[in-house]
């Protein structure tokens, strides 16, 4: 009984030791600096498709036809008004690039434009 006793006094402080240790702080429960996360407004952009279409007419001679769709339907109404009389692919990527227009991609015909400026209000 008294060996019991001894190991008793020197099992049951360390036993109690063990259990009151302070568990570990997790990164959730930490709050964020708000200097480190420092939040931007999301770049806008407005976006303008060029579908060119080649039309033949009976004489053999063959002409372009532009068809936009972009962020606005009256916009791509007046863009394809001003490219009815232009007659080549380069040109009309020079016209678009001059009103802000940037080319992103080319896909069978059919050009992505993108731009900053266009349609975004400030």
């Amino acid at each position: 009984m008294r060996k019991i006793l001894i190991l008793m006094s020197f099992i049951l402080p360390v036993a109690l030791m063990a259990q009151t240790r302070p568990a570990p702080k997790k990164a959730v429960d930490r709050p964020v600096s708000k200097n480190n996360a420092k939040l931007e407004k999301p770049a806008s952009f407005s976006y303008l498709i060029m579908h060119v279409v080649e039309k033949k007419t009976k004489k053999q001679v063959s002409a372009l036809e532009f068809k936009f769709k972009s962020f606005d339907k009256r916009y791509s109404e007046k863009i394809f008004k001003d490219f009815e009389n232009v007659n080549s692919v380069v040109d009309a990527l020079n016209k678009l690039g001059q009103r802000g227009w940037e080319l992103v991609s080319v896909e069978n015909g059919r050009y992505f434009f993108k731009s900053r400026f266009v349609g975004v209000k400030r």
